[in-house]
């Protein structure tokens, strides 16, 4: 295979492998498909072992036991070209996903295993960034707030008792326990937050 000649690049999220090719050349030939707005389309992959080892690296659980599938054909290679069923040998096809493959199509039909427009050049791959997941709400959390909250609603529930029996305002915020205005502040937001939602 001489110079690849490649048109425009685009980027793909997915990629699913059912078979790798394998030849005397620098390349892989990968029959799979790729994913194109959630619809999978059949197609015929082309890459360097070393964009390979890339989207190994980035599948971390799907690396060891493909990566030992290869090894293990490479040592054994008696045909040019050997083929590896990932479908026969793991039990399905691969999928690698989260990631960006920046594929492009070869020009004139350079290589001779490219379907007719269902081949792509893989040209590099770029682990997408991991979001973490939000941490779940800790249940001894809430409810040592729903506790704060209610000792808050029960301060004010007693200074508004104090106020109706005609005590002062500043006497009634200290037998209350909210003295202070931003305890006094807090109480009131609590009890009409429970008066704004029973």
């Amino acid at each position: 295979m001489s110079q690849t000649h490649t048109t425009a690049t685009m980027q793909m999220q997915a990629v699913s492998i059912g078979q790798i090719i394998m030849d005397d050349s620098n390349y892989l030939t990968l029959w799979g498909h790729v994913q194109q707005d959630g619809v999978w389309y059949p197609c015929d992959l082309v890459t360097t072992y070393e964009v390979m080892n890339t989207m190994l690296r980035y599948s971390h659980e799907k690396n060891d036991a493909v990566q030992m599938t290869i090894v293990k054909k490479l040592e054994d290679m008696r045909h040019i070209p050997e083929i590896i069923d990932l479908e026969t040998e793991l039990g399905n096809a691969v999928v690698f996903d989260n990631m960006i493959f920046y594929l492009s199509r070869p020009e004139h039909h350079e290589w001779e295993i490219c379907a007719e427009d269902a081949c792509y050049f893989i040209q590099k791959v770029v682990a997408m960034p991991v979001v973490p997941p939000p941490p779940p709400a800790r249940a001894d959390l809430t409810e040592k707030m729903e506790q704060c909250l209610q000792t808050l609603r029960n301060n004010y529930d007693l200074y508004l008792g104090f106020i109706e029996i005609e005590l002062e305002d500043e006497a009634a915020r200290i037998k209350a326990g909210l003295a202070d205005d931003l305890s006094f502040s807090m109480a009131y937001y609590a009890w009409q937050l429970q008066s704004s939602h029973p």
